[in-house]
C-alpha cells in the first residue's frame, strides 16, 4: 500500500509539472512579413536566420545587417518596419483582455511604427523604449531614427509623447518632429522638410531604389559629420 501510495503521489507530481510546463509554453505574438537581406532572431541565447513568416515570441530580438530590412506584424495588427543595422526587442505583448499591452525596445537604427488594436483600446499601455527617450503613443503612426549625434522622431498621424529623464515633449501636429542631442535635450516640435523626411522614409522602405541607396553606417556618419562642420 505504501509503495502504491508513493507511486500515486509521484504520478500526480509528474502530471502537475507537465501541465505547468504547458501553461508556460511560449505563445506566438506575431510574424515577420518582410525579410530582406540579413535578418536574424536572437532567442534564448541562440541566433536564428529569419525568413518570411518566421514566428515571433516575447523577448525575441530582431536584428538586421547592412542593406537589409524587416517588418514585424503583431497579432493586434501593430506593424513595425526596421532599417538596416537595426535592433528591435519584443519586450512584452499581451492581447487577451483587460491586461492588453505592447512594450518594444529599439536600440539602434531607424524604425516606423504603426499602432494596432491595443493602442486603439488602451493607448497608455503601449510604449517604445529607445536609448534616448521613451515614446508614449496615442493612436499613432510615427518614425524614429536613433543616432549618437542626433536622434529624430517624426509624427505621421495621432499623437506621441517623447520623454527622457530630463525633458518631455508632445508632438500633436502631423508632419512635425523633435530631435534629441547627445546631452538628452529634446527640441521643440517643428515641421520636417520633405527632403529630410524622404531620407528617413527610405531607410525603412522595401523598394529596390531605397535599398540601392543604402550606405554603411560608418560612411553615413562621416558624411553627416562633414556637413555639421560645414554648417
Amino acid at each position: 500500500m505504501n509503495i502504491n501510495r508513493l507511486f500515486s503521489r509521484y504520478l500526480i507530481l509528474v502530471l502537475c509539472l507537465g501541465m505547468s510546463s504547458l501553461s508556460f509554453a511560449a505563445e506566438t505574438i506575431g510574424v515577420l512579413t518582410v525579410v530582406i537581406g540579413t535578418v536574424s532572431i536572437e532567442r534564448e541565447g541562440s541566433s536564428i536566420a529569419a525568413e518570411v513568416n518566421s514566428k515571433l515570441y516575447e523577448d525575441d530580438v530582431i536584428a538586421t545587417g547592412g542593406r537589409s530590412r524587416a517588418k514585424v506584424y503583431l497579432l493586434d495588427q501593430t506593424a513595425i518596419y526596421i532599417s538596416q543595422n537595426a535592433e528591435l526587442t519584443l519586450d512584452k505583448f499581451v492581447y487577451s483582455g483587460d491586461e492588453d499591452s505592447v512594450s518594444l525596445k529599439v536600440t539602434k537604427g531607424t524604425f516606423r511604427f504603426i499602432s494596432g488594436q491595443v493602442a486603439k483600446k488602451t493607448p497608455e499601455k503601449v510604449n517604445i523604449e529607445t536609448p534616448v527617450a521613451t515614446i508614449g503613443i496615442r493612436g499613432t503612426e510615427f518614425l524614429g531614427h536613433i543616432h549618437e549625434v542626433e536622434s529624430v522622431f517624426h509624427l505621421f498621424n495621432g499623437k506621441i509623447e517623447v520623454a527622457n529623464d530630463i525633458y518631455t515633449q508632445h508632438i500633436v501636429a502631423p508632419g512635425h518632429h523633435v530631435t534629441i542631442d547627445p546631452a538628452g535635450l529634446i527640441s521643440t516640435p517643428v515641421k520636417l522638410s520633405d527632403e529630410k523626411l524622404n531620407v528617413l522614409v527610405d531607410r525603412v522602405s522595401h523598394h529596390k531604389s531605397a535599398l540601392d541607396n543604402d550606405v554603411p553606417e560608418s560612411s553615413r556618419e562621416k558624411d553627416e559629420g562633414e556637413h555639421e562642420e560645414d554648417d
